[in-house]
């Protein structure tokens, strides 16, 4: 099984929760950037200049790295 991750945006002071189900800390990282950002200057937006903002990644399915399987019968 692969790994899983979900990531939590939250921002109290704008009223904020996002959920994403990712396959990496990376791309929770990659989806915070996104989020957070303008789509036409890829710089931060206003509403998030001064607003204090967090990001909680946690495991949901490990891998264990054997799938039990042997490809010779």
């Amino acid at each position: 099984m692969a790994e899983i991750y979900k990531a939590v945006f939250t921002c109290p002071e704008l009223d904020e929760r996002e959920v994403w189900y990712v396959s990496s800390r990376k791309h929770a990282e990659l989806m915070l950037r996104r989020h957070i950002s303008t789509p036409r200057t890829k710089k931060k937006a206003m509403r998030y200049e001064h607003a204090t903002y967090s990001l909680s990644v946690t495991p949901v399915f490990e891998s264990t790295g054997d799938a039990q399987y042997d490809p010779r019968g």
